[in-house]
Formats: structure tokens, C-alpha cells, sequence
């Protein structure tokens, strides 16, 4: 038997900040994908992973349903590029946890994924269904806010890379986000309401306000740039990732104009970009289990 499991990167987050003394972010989902595939392998002990954090995931979920002994064969497949804010080794991690407890008959919730993706880093929530508000520190759901309207996403990726479990070393943050907490929960209130409204020019609003505040945390020299030149071609706003380098363009869902926004972008940027064309989606992972004969 194998079992496939396809988990969504994301676009950095709507939003970042803190509220009440808890962490918090928006999760911004997108169709990127991690693939993850599992099966008994009794032809050796251990099949090593490359990836580091999923290797750790792997041994942490064998440990949890007490079945540290057996053989696996793990194959991780992904579209989601790595060290940007895009949830990569957050997606892995799902993909491997949810593969191997179904491969061995468990049941596993999205709740205890996130305990063991803790245990790892900090984590994005995109192991829940829906649009979540999820404390990345403590690893707990704070709100469902609800289903994703329909929205366009260019991910514009600059071509630099951030250590996450580095950034999240900085003694700096609370502070900073103390600072900026007018604006973060502003754009909270703004994409609550937008998505549960199904209102994506209120998405917009209050995403870009928590990418500008966020320039105070981790600066962005191209953001006001991407800004000013999207909004001009019809853009809703901008998200970013909060401890990450992509900034998404949200558009409408009836925008065409992919390659016109790329180009206007790429010389005004003046530097290597690679764009993702995208668009949001909802958490969670979805399984499918494959007989051998």
C-alpha cells in the first residue's frame, strides 16, 4: 500500500502581528504544492530524507504512535520554494506526518500535525481548512474565519532567501511588533471582515496595510515599488511574507493581464524575479491510498 498526500504552500501571510499577547497570522494559502508519498520499505531500517525537517517530522510522528521500528519509504515531491516565507518545510512536514499515520491505519488531526511542525519551528497554519487566524509560536488555532473568496495571486519571488528558524531568533520582534500593533489589527479587522464577507477589496485594504507595517520588522526595498505598479494595472493590494522575501499581488478573479503586470514589474525592479501565478485556496491536505499488487 502507499499513500499520497498533497499539501498548499502559501503567500507569506494576509496578515502578521500580535493581539492580546498572542502571535498571530492570517493564513494565506495558494495552490503550490507539496507531494508526499509513504510506504512500507522492509528491505531496510531507514530510508534517510534529504530534507532535514521532514527527516525529524518522520522520526517525531513514528514516535507518537509508538511504531519507531518501522521500515518506510518517504518520496517528497515540491513546487513550493524553500527559505521565501512560502510554508515549504511546513507543507513537508504535514505531507509526511498525515502520510505515515494513515499508512499505519492512525487517525492524526490538523491540531497535532501543528504540535509536531512546533516542535520543528515555528509554524504556518495551512494545516487547517478555511482562512485560520493561528498563533506560529504556540502552535494553536485562535479563529476560523472562513472560506476563501475567489482571488488571484501573482507571487513575486526577488530572488533572496531567509533563514526562518533564524529570523524567529531575534530578540527584537515582540518590540517591533508592539510598535506596529495599531496597524496589524486594523488589517486584521479589515481581512476578517473581508473574507467573511466574501469582500476581496477589504482583503486588499488590510493586507497591504500589514505589509507596509511589516517593513518596520523586515524591510522590503521593493515593496512600494510593486505597490505602486500593480495598483496602477488593477491590483486589489499587496500581502507579504511577514519573516519571509515574496510579496503577492492580489487581483481580482477576472484578471487576464498576467504578462503585462510581470513585465511592468521586471523593469521596474531591476533585478532576477521569478513569479508564481497562483491563487487562494483552503488549508488542510487531501489523501489518497494506492493498493500494490
Amino acid at each position: 500500500m502507499e499513500v499520497r498526500v498533497k499539501v498548499p504552500g502559501s503567500c507569506g501571510e494576509l496578515v502578521q502581528g500580535i493581539k492580546e499577547n498572542k502571535n498571530f497570522h492570517i493564513t494565506c494559502p495558494i495552490n503550490l504544492f507539496s507531494y508526499v508519498s509513504a510506504s512500507l520499505n522492509p528491505s531496510q531500517k531507514e530510508s534517510p530524507l534529504t530534507r532535514p525537517k521532514a527527516h525529524q517530522a518522520m522520526k517525531r510522528i513514528l514516535k507518537l504512535l509508538h511504531k519507531e521500528e518501522t521500515p518506510l519509504k518517504i518520496q517528497i515531491h515540491s513546487q513550493i520554494p524553500m527559505e521565501k516565507g512560502m510554508a515549504s518545510s511546513t507543507a513537508d512536514i504535514i505531507g509526511v506526518c498525515s502520510s505515515i499515520a494513515t499508512l499505519l491505519g492512525e487517525k492524526i488531526s490538523a491540531e497535532k500535525i501543528a504540535k509536531i511542525a512546533l516542535s520543528i519551528e515555528p509554524t504556518d497554519g495551512i494545516m487547517f481548512k478555511n482562512i485560520v487566524c493561528f498563533d506560529h509560536l504556540e502552535g494553536k488555532i485562535l479563529e476560523i474565519i472562513g472560506k476563501p473568496p475567489k482571488m488571484k495571486i501573482l507571487v513575486i519571488d526577488p530572488g533572496i532567501c531567509i533563514n526562518t528558524m533564524e529570523f524567529h531568533k531575534r530578540t527584537d520582534l515582540t518590540k517591533l511588533y508592539l510598535e506596529i500593533q495599531n496597524q496589524s489589527l486594523k488589517a486584521l479587522e479589515l481581512v476578517k471582515r473581508g473574507i467573511k464577507e466574501q469582500n476581496i477589496e477589504l482583503i486588499g485594504e488590510g493586507a497591504t496595510l500589514s505589509a507596509l507595517a511589516n517593513q518596520k520588522v523586515l524591510f522590503k526595498s521593493y515593496l512600494n515599488s510593486i505597490i505602486s505598479i500593480s495598483k496602477g494595472m488593477g491590483a486589489l493590494g499587496v500581502n507579504v511574507a511577514h519573516s519571509g522575501t515574496v510579496v503577492g499581488v492580489l487581483l481580482p478573479p477576472d484578471f487576464s493581464q498576467w504578462k503585462a503586470l510581470e513585465e511592468s514589474l521586471q523593469r521596474s525592479l531591476n533585478r532576477k524575479i521569478t513569479f508564481y501565478r497562483t491563487f487562494l485556496i483552503e488549508g488542510g491536505w487531501e489523501s489518497e491510498i494506492f493498493s500494490r499488487r
